[in-house]
C-alpha cells in the first residue's frame, strides 16, 4: 500500500510537469475504437526547405541578425522528432572564437552553431542541430539568429563584413506519428482541413459504382465548401468507386445507392452527416453524407455547406434548410465590394496584418480580390485612401515608405523626423503617443489590377549606428521601429461598370469567371458525361472546390445535367466536362481532340498571347492536324449558342490520361499563368494558348462610352466620322448663315 501511495503521488508530480511541455493537441476520442497492441500509429517523415518558410531572404546581416520561420503542424499528428540541417556560409571577416548562430525554437533557446575560424574562408559549412519535439504545436516559430563580430573593439554593427548566408537547401524534417481523434463533427473542417497546414488540400472522394448527377452535385456542393477552407493553397479531390483509401475521405450514399464497404450501413430515415473511423485504421476518419435519396443528399451537402457551425457530435440529422434571400451578382464574400469604398479593416485576416516592429520592420501585406470584369479603359484609376503611422526615424535621410501591388512600385512617401504632415489640411489621422501620422491618396494603375492581388507596404528606415574617431568610437545601436498602416484606409472600386471582351480563359484559369459572378454557382450549368469516369469526376470537384476558393463561398446552387438537349433550354453559363456534343462544335472546330490519337487545330498566325481590352477577332489561318500518342488535353471557351452573354467553356480530355494531365494542371499555379486567350493546350512539356474564334462580350456600358470603346479600335472609321461631323455642321452653318444673310437682305428692300 506505501509503495501504491508513494507511486500516486509520483505520477501527479510527474503529470503537469509534462502538461507544460507538451503541445496542445486533438482530443482523443471517448468512442474511439478500440485499437489492437499491434496496431502501431503510422509514421511519416516531412522535410521543409527553409526557403520556402522564410518571409525574406535567408542572409542575416548586422543590421538584419535574425531570421523567423514558420511552420505548422496538423493537429492529427505528433512530432516525435524535429531535425536542423544547415548549410551555411559565414563572412571570412568574423572571429570565429566569439561569433555564433543561435537557434530558437518558439523562443525557446534549441543551442547555439559556431562559425569554425579553422574552415576555409568563405566554404560552406554544414551542421545538425536536434530540436526538442516537446516544444512543437501546431503554429511554430523558428528563430536564426546571428552573433557576428569582426574585431574586438570599436565595433560598428552596420559594418559589412558581419554577415552569414544560409543555403537554399538547409531542411528542417519532422519525423510525425498520427493520433486517434474523437468523432465530432463540431471539429470540421478538421481533421481534413487544418489552417496551420500549408500544403495543398487534397481530400478523396468515395462515390457508389455509376453515382447520379444528384449524388455528383452533392459531391460538388462539398467540394466548393472545402475550397473556401483551401483558399490560397490549392484543392484537390481524387475519386474512387467503392473502395475507401486509407486516409481521411468523405463517402457519398443513399439508401439504395452505396459504396460496396457500406452495404451493411444502417439505413437514415433523413439527411445525415456522420463522422466514423476507417473500417481498417483508427487513424483514419470518414465523413458520411447519407440520405434516404438523392434530394435528401443534396440537402444534407447543402447543410454541411451552409451551417456547419451547428454541427456537433458523431452525427446530425438535417431538419430543415430553407433559402431566404437569393445571391447577388458579384457579392462574392472574397470580392471587394464594388459599390462603395471599402476600409482595409474588412479585408485583414487577422489583427496584427497592418502592424510591424523591428530595427527592419516586415512588409505588410493585403490580399484584393476583385471581380475581373471590372471596365478599366482610357487610364482610369482607383482611389486608395491611405493612413499609416509610424515611429519618428532617428535621421531624415531617405526613409520612407514605399507602396507596390503585385510587385511592382507604385509611390512612395517620405518618413519625417519633425512629425510634418504635408497633407494635414486634407486628411487628418490622429496620432499616437510619438507616433507620427500621415494621409496620402494613392492612384493605382487599374490595369495592374487582376483577379487577386498583393498590396504591400514597406517601411525602410535610414539610421545612424556609430562612428570612430581616432582614440575615440562610439556605437549607438538603432531601436526598433513600430510601423502600421490604419484600418480606417480605404479603397474604392465604385463606379466602375462590368464589361469584358471574351473568350478570356485567363478569368475562368484565375477567378472561375463568367460562373464566379454569382458566387452561389446559381447561374452555372456543368454538363457531365452519361457514365464519368473518377478522374471526370475528380475535375469536376477540382473545378468547383477551385471556384469556391476563389468565391468564399460554396456553390450550392448549381445545377448539373448530362443531356446537351435539355441544356440548350436553361439560362446559364456551361461548363462542360469530357467532351463537346457533335451538335455544338463547328464544322471547323477551333480544336478537336480524338479518342484515336488524332488531334486538330486551327491556327492564327498573329492570334493574341495574352487577353486585353479591345482585342480584335483573330481568324485562323491553318488547319492542322497530327496523330500521335501521349497526353494532350484542352480547354476551350466559346460564346454559347443557347443565350445572348453567356458562355461554354469546354474540359476536353478524351482519354483518362489525358483527364488527368488537364487537373494536374489546374492545380499547378505555373500552368494556370499560361492558361489565356479562347483555347489552351495542354501537354506534359507546358501549356500552348492563342486567341482565335468570335470575340464577344458580356456585361453593359451607358452607350456613350460603348459607343467610343467600340470606335477606338477603328481609329480611320474615327478619322472618317470626325470629318464628316465637320463636313456636316460646316453645311448647317453655312444654310444658318445664308438664311439670315437673305432677311437682311429683305429687309433692306423694305
Amino acid at each position: 500500500m506505501r509503495h501504491r501511495w508513494l507511486f500516486s503521488l509520483l505520477l501527479a508530480l510527474a503529470l503537469p510537469a509534462q502538461a507544460q511541455t507538451t503541445p496542445v493537441m486533438e482530443p482523443q476520442a471517448s468512442q474511439a475504437p478500440s485499437m489492437l497492441a499491434d496496431d502501431a500509429a503510422p509514421v511519416t517523415e516531412r522535410s521543409l526547405r527553409l526557403e520556402h518558410l522564410a518571409r525574406s531572404g535567408l542572409e542575416l546581416s548586422g543590421l538584419s541578425p535574425a531570421r523567423q520561420l514558420e511552420f505548422g503542424v496538423r493537429g492529427d499528428r505528433l512530432v516525435t522528432r524535429a531535425t536542423l540541417d544547415l548549410r551555411y556560409t559565414p563572412s571570412p571577416s568574423l572571429l570565429g572564437d566569439v561569433s555564433h548562430l543561435k537557434v530558437y525554437l518558439n523562443d525557446d533557446l534549441m543551442g547555439s552553431v559556431p562559425l569554425s575560424s579553422t574552415a576555409a574562408p568563405g566554404n560552406a559549412q554544414r551542421a545538425r542541430l536536434d530540436l526538442d519535439p516537446r516544444l512543437i504545436g501546431d503554429f511554430n516559430r523558428l528563430r536564426l539568429e546571428l552573433v557576428g563580430h569582426y574585431t574586438d573593439i570599436c565595433e560598428d554593427p552596420s559594418h559589412s563584413s558581419i554577415w552569414l548566408a544560409l543555403g537554399s537547401d538547409s531542411t528542417l524534417t519532422l519525423e510525425e506519428q498520427s493520433l486517434p481523434l474523437a468523432n465530432d463533427l463540431a471539429r470540421l473542417p478538421r481533421p481534413f482541413f487544418y489552417p496551420r497546414d500549408d500544403a495543398s488540400l487534397e481530400v478523396p472522394f468515395v462515390l457508389p459504382a455509376e453515382p447520379t448527377l444528384e449524388m455528383q452535385r452533392a459531391g460538388g456542393i462539398i467540394a466548393s465548401w472545402f475550397g473556401i477552407h483551401a483558399d490560397w493553397r490549392g484543392q484537390h479531390f481524387p475519386v474512387s468507386f467503392d473502395t475507401p483509401p486509407r486516409r481521411h475521405s468523405v463517402v457519398l450514399a443513399t439508401n439504395d445507392r452505396r459504396p460496396d464497404f457500406l452495404a451493411d450501413y444502417p439505413a437514415v430515415d433523413g439527411p445525415t452527416l456522420e463522422l466514423i473511423s476507417h473500417p481498417e485504421s483508427p487513424y483514419a476518419k470518414m465523413l458520411l453524407v447519407l440520405g434516404r435519396d438523392d434530394d435528401d443528399l443534396v440537402e444534407a451537402a447543402r447543410a454541411l455547406a451552409l451551417g456547419d457551425v451547428l454541427l456537433r457530435g458523431q452525427s446530425a440529422s438535417v431538419e430543415a434548410l430553407d433559402t431566404l434571400a437569393p445571391r447577388q451578382p458579384y457579392d462574392a464574400p472574397a470580392w471587394i465590394p464594388t459599390d462603395r469604398p471599402v476600409r482595409f479593416d474588412e479585408l485583414i485576416d487577422y489583427p496584427s496584418q497592418l502592424h510591424a516592429d523591428g530595427m527592419e520592420p516586415a512588409p505588410l501585406n493585403l490580399a484584393l480580390r476583385i471581380p475581373p470584369d471590372l471596365f478599366v479603359w482610357n487610364d482610369e484609376q482607383v482611389d486608395l485612401e491611405l493612413g499609416y503611422r509610424y515611429s519618428p526615424p532617428s535621421v531624415d535621410a531617405g526613409s520612407r515608405l514605399d507602396v507596390s501591388i503585385n510587385g511592382e512600385y507604385l509611390q512612395s512617401f517620405p518618413l519625417k523626423t519633425d512629425g510634418g504632415n504635408a497633407e494635414t489640411d486634407r486628411f487628418q489621422v490622429p496620432l499616437l503617443q510619438d507616433w507620427l501620422g500621415g494621409q496620402r491618396r494613392v492612384d493605382i494603375p487599374s490595369l495592374t489590377l487582376g483577379a487577386l492581388n498583393q498590396l504591400r507596404f514597406d517601411f525602410a528606415y535610414a539610421n545612424r549606428v556609430g562612428g570612430t574617431s581616432h582614440d575615440e568610437c562610439s556605437t549607438v545601436l538603432p531601436v526598433a521601429h513600430q510601423v502600421s498602416i490604419d484600418e480606417q484606409s480605404t479603397i474604392d472600386l465604385s463606379g466602375f461598370p462590368h464589361y469584358l471582351a471574351m473568350p478570356a480563359l485567363r478569368t475562368f484559369a484565375n477567378a472561375g469567371f463568367p460562373f464566379s459572378r454569382l458566387a452561389d454557382l446559381s447561374q452555372t450549368l456543368v454538363v457531365m458525361p452519361a457514365a464519368p469516369s473518377a478522374d471526370e469526376l475528380s475535375a469536376l470537384f477540382d473545378n468547383l472546390g477551385r471556384i469556391g476558393a476563389q468565391t468564399g463561398y460554396p456553390g450550392v446552387a448549381v445545377r448539373l445535367t448530362d443531356d446537351w438537349h435539355s441544356a440548350s433550354d436553361i439560362d446559364a453559363d456551361i461548363l462542360a466536362i469530357g467532351s463537346l456534343p457533335d451538335t455544338l462544335e463547328d464544322p471547323q472546330p477551333i480544336v478537336a481532340l480524338g479518342t484515336d490519337a488524332r488531334s486538330r487545330l486551327r491556327i492564327a498566325s498573329d492570334a493574341m498571347t495574352r487577353d486585353g481590352l479591345g482585342a480584335k477577332e483573330v481568324q485562323a489561318d491553318s488547319d492542322v492536324s497530327v496523330r500521335a500518342h501521349g497526353a494532350l488535353a484542352a480547354i476551350l471557351e466559346m460564346p454559347s449558342p443557347y443565350f445572348d452573354e453567356r458562355s461554354v467553356v469546354a474540359m476536353l480530355a478524351p482519354q483518362p490520361a489525358d483527364q488527368r494531365l488537364l487537373n494536374a494542371a489546374l492545380n499547378d499555379p505555373a500552368r494556370i499563368a499560361q492558361i489565356h486567350g479562347s483555347v489552351s493546350l495542354i501537354r506534359d512539356s507546358g501549356v500552348n494558348s492563342q486567341m482565335v474564334g468570335e470575340r464577344y462580350y458580356i456585361g453593359h456600358l451607358p452607350w456613350t462610352t460603348w459607343l467610343w470603346y467600340h470606335l477606338s479600335t477603328h481609329p480611320w472609321l474615327i478619322a472618317g466620322v470626325a470629318v464628316f461631323a465637320v463636313l456636316l455642321v460646316a453645311f448647317l452653318l453655312w444654310r444658318i448663315l445664308r438664311r439670315l444673310g437673305a432677311r437682311r437682305l429683305a429687309a433692306g428692300r423694305e
